[in-house]
This record gives structure tokens, sequence and C-alpha cells, in this order.
């Protein structure tokens, strides 16, 4: 090997060793399992009247307004977050221009409820999806005695603005804002986010409708862009869930013959379900 070829070896060693200690030092709790988890729960072909909105496709292929996605408990907002990020992420693949991030708040999971670990997760996937390590990263790191100390929320903001401008298109999924233990801290770093009014960034959360998400976020979101998951939106999504469970539980073997009482079952499943 040429000592040429040596020495860009050595510094490609050191690069990733940096890196490496930048990501250990941000500790970001993996968003994936949540993911993952909600994506095996979903029904196949639901979701579909938000995927095929022309909203969403707005959203997608321009950063307009961001959207919020609010309902009751068990609605399917943490599935249907599931469903669209596979989609962003799918519209990303084949496009280095497009990064794609995201978060899941998590009742049962105590490290997913500090909207600071948020910041820390979205900086950590940024990393991984840059060639090099990004100078606003590195320089926030050095600022810290490299990484012995935490910055401040502020340090952790700008650092995400500035990677964010870096990039061409970037695509940030929240779920379940109101699983977060700081929503007051969570909702003063969505609104510093919306203002930086940035040309580039496409954000979409979800939660509850809670009066002070609900507060904040109606300063920074257009109307067009907010959807309430009634039993009127998702009646489709949870009709299909129920069909396919009627038709794979055996236990219901010897009622398939008979068509009315399968229509009275679902009738009666659909009736109760009210948007649940």
């Amino acid at each position: 090997m040429s000592s040429n070829g040596l020495h860009e070896l050595n510094a490609n060693f050191s690069v990733d060793t940096k890196l490496c200690k930048i990501r250990q030092w941000l500790s970001a709790p993996d968003p994936s399992t949540n993911y993952q988890k909600a994506l095996k729960l979903r029904q196949a072909e639901t979701g579909l009247w938000f995927l095929e909105s022309n909203e969403y496709t707005r959203w997608k292929n321009n950063a307009t307004s961001p959207f919020w996605l609010y309902g009751i408990p068990g609605c399917g907002k943490t599935i249907l977050s599931s469903t669209i990020l596979q989609n962003v992420l799918q519209h990303c693949q084949d496009d280095p221009g497009k990064v794609a991030v995201y978060y899941f708040f998590d009742f049962n999971d105590k490290q997913k409820q500090d909207p600071e670990k948020m910041l820390c997760s979205l900086l950590c996937q940024l990393s991984q999806q840059c060639i090099k390590i990004p100078p606003s990263l590195e320089t926030l790191f050095s600022s810290c005695e490299s990484g012995q100390r935490q910055p401040s929320t502020h340090g952790f903001l700008e650092t995400l603005r500035q990677m964010i401008l870096d990039l061409p298109q970037v695509y940030v999924l929240l779920d379940a804002l109101d699983e977060c233990i700081l929503r007051a801290d969570l909702m003063d770093m969505l609104e510093t986010m919306a203002g930086w009014r940035l040309q580039n960034l496409h954000l979409l959360v979800t939660s509850r409708r809670e009066r002070d998400i609900e507060d904040s976020l109606e300063t920074f979101v257009d109307n067009q862009h907010i959807i309430c998951l009634q039993s009127t939106v998702v009646d489709k999504d949870i009709q299909q869930y129920v069909r396919q469970r009627l038709s794979d539980d055996k236990r219901l073997t010897k009622w398939k013959r008979d068509a009315t009482i399968m229509g009275d079952i679902e009738a009666a499943l659909m009736d109760g379900a009210k948007g649940m």
C-alpha cells in the first residue's frame, strides 16, 4: 500500500473513531424498536386514506406547514406513524439528497420520555447518514470538552438546525408527543424548530388532543394540516382489520358459511369500535 493510501486509511479510521465517541456521548435511545413493533401490528392496506391524500403528497414533495395528526387513545396513531414513516423512508431510499429521521415517545420507556433524548436521537440519526462528521456536531462535541459534559438545549437545537441546513431535504417524524414527561420543554423545542422556517424541513407529529399541545401547535400548523383521527376517517382501516381477523380466526370457522352471521359480527365490532 502506498503512503498516500495508508494516510487515507488512518484518517478514515480516526474519523470513524471520533464519530463513534460522539454517538456514545449523545447516548441516544433507539427509536427503531418502536417503529418495527408498530409496523408488525399494521394491517395491510390500512392508512392509505392518508398516504394517498393531496395534502400528504404536497407535504412530502414540498416543505409546507408541519402536519399534526391527533386522536383518542387506541385510534391507531402510532400504527399510522409507522405506516407514514415506512412510506417516507421509501421516498428517501434512492435519493441521497433526502434524509428521514424519527422518534417515538413511549410511556413504557423512561429514556424515551425525555425531549432532550429526542434531540440526541435526531442528531445521531442525521450523523449516520453523512459521509463525514458534520462540522456543527463536531464543534458541539469539542465545545463540551470532547464529551466530558452535556450542552445546553440551545446548543442541541442550534446544531440540529445547522445539520438540517447542510442537507437538501430532511423529514422529521415525531410520534406520541403526549407521552413526553417534559411537555412544556418539548413544545418550546418544536416552536423553535418551526420558527427556523427552513425550506427543506418536513415535520410531522402525532399526539392525543391535549390542551397544552393544541395551544402550541396551532400557532405554527396550518388548519388544513391538522387532522383528527376520528371514526369517520379511520372506519375503513378498522373494517379492513376486522374483516381480516374474522377471515383468519379459526374459532369462527363454523360460522364462515353463514354470510348473515359474519355480517352481524362485523357490524357489531365496527359499531363497538367507535374509532378505536
